[in-house]
């Protein structure tokens, strides 16, 4: 038996560096996430998150939204076991379907308004729960404990960009490719990331364009020490990207989306740029040449942030302790 149990039904970093952190059980339903017809999707991972619930009969439990069906479920019936429910919410959580749906707006709405807190990444998203009169606590990722020194990869390129990519929606990856084009042959941008996914590769390929594939867990962070920078993006202009947290683990200098959420929270170490061809282009330029000053940035940053979110993290512990007297 667990008093702190952590859920989720998808394989993503955050979870685990939280639910580590917070001393949480982890129970990471990753198989539900990959089953394609929904029916059997959502009906085994309500049997299986009810089934773990009784096992453990938790007094809180962390639920990741997305995905809306298991916050659905937990917020429903907390009452019946009594547990307390703190929902981390993502940008896709509290804005499903990019906000386009009515239905998954008020799904979201109500987990919001029925969790006893939701942990949100910024400022952004915590206004956004307060306008639905709901408790929220701010909480970034924590950095994640990736060494810089380990395993290298061979790459090809003088200089070596790693765009940390899925093809989702929020992703500008054909800007990215067409900027690559302009570039000299030996700035190499390597795009990670199922490509099958992809409705929008072009034909071709530019010479110095590379598609890693989706990478395993291990192959991904030797990537991430290979490279000379990373470049993640967003179309969400409250989102904070995973991987510029996984940059700043290995102190490498990033690309970024020009959002007030990404500057405020990544205020150094950083090339900050709108998703036109041209913008990213320049873009690439400009960190090739503040390469070695970017990363004596990032370094700093690295340690800035990991003081901040430790002071954060006993301060939502004062939190919980309350919400559970």
């Amino acid at each position: 038996m667990s008093d702190r149990l952590w859920i989720t039904w998808e394989d993503q970093r955050r979870n685990r560096e939280l639910s580590k952190a917070l001393h949480a059980k982890f129970i990471e339903l990753k198989k539900i996430d990959l089953i394609k017809n929904r029916f059997s999707k959502y009906s085994q991972g309500i049997f299986k998150t009810i089934q773990v619930i009784l096992q453990e009969r938790p007094k809180i439990i962390f639920g990741q939204n997305p995905s809306l069906v298991l916050s659905l479920l937990l917020v429903s019936i907390k009452p019946l076991f009594g547990f307390k429910v703190i929902i981390d919410a993502h940008n896709a959580g509290i804005f499903p379907a990019e906000g386009r749906s009515a239905l998954l707006m008020g799904m979201s709405r109500f987990i919001q308004r029925h969790a006893d807190v939701v942990i949100v990444s910024n400022e952004g998203l915590h206004q956004h729960v307060a306008a639905n009169k709901s408790r929220s606590f701010i909480l970034q990722d924590k950095i994640p404990d990736i060494s810089p020194g380990g395993a290298l990869r061979k790459l090809k390129g003088r200089i070596n960009l790693l765009f940390i990519c899925s093809y989702a929606a929020d992703e500008p990856y054909e800007a990215v490719i067409e900027a690559a084009a302009g570039l000299p042959e030996d700035i190499r941008v390597y795009i990670t990331g199922n490509f099958k996914k992809a409705s929008r590769l072009p034909a071709n390929l530019p010479l110095n364009v590379e598609l890693t594939g989706f990478l395993p867990l291990e192959e991904f962070e030797i990537m991430l020490r290979s490279v000379d920078a990373t470049i993640d993006l967003t179309t969400r202009k409250d989102c904070l990207v995973c991987g510029a947290y996984e940059s700043v683990a290995v102190e490498k200098p990033m690309i970024l989306s020009d959002t007030i959420a990404l500057r405020h929270s990544f205020h150094t170490g950083a090339v900050y740029t709108i998703h036109s061809t041209a913008a990213l282009q320049k873009a690439m330029l400009d960190l090739v040449d503040r390469k070695e000053e970017l990363t004596a940035q990032v370094k700093h940053l690295k340690k800035e942030k990991t003081v901040a979110w430790e002071k954060q993290r006993q301060l939502f512990e004062r939190y919980l302790s309350e919400l559970n007297s």
